[in-house]
């Protein structure tokens, strides 16, 4: 199943269109941070694909960066606002340390302010 979107979220949560390739469309100046995994110089990395109603971002990270509430995380969020393809309020966010829906990921967000 080819991909809605891949990404790269620079750490400002500016995000980056990686086209159909994380390797071949890494931000300019940047290209050093595919050698860098799991950290990748502090980008997040990923992809979002939908089938039927269901969609899944599938993020590339250290287990503990989405696990809390704090820089990652909000680096996350501001990323995924910024993606051109709808979003639904519950897609399955699947990263290195586990699968939860980007509505508990908002409220963890909101939960640290």
């Amino acid at each position: 199943m080819a991909p809605d979107f891949v990404f790269w979220i620079h750490p400002d949560g500016a995000l980056h269109d990686a086209g159909d390739s994380h390797a071949r469309n890494v931000a300019r100046g940047f290209e050093h941070i595919v050698q860098d995994e799991p950290d990748y110089g502090g980008f997040l990395r990923g992809r979002v694909v939908s089938q039927n109603e269901h969609q899944l971002i599938v993020v590339y990270c250290r287990a503990e960066a989405l696990a809390s509430s704090g820089r990652a995380l909000m680096q996350f969020l501001r990323g995924v606002e910024s993606i051109p393809v709808p979003i639904v309020h519950d897609a399955l966010v699947v990263s290195d340390n586990a699968d939860i829906d980007l509505d508990d990921l908002r409220a963890r967000s909101e939960s640290s302010r």
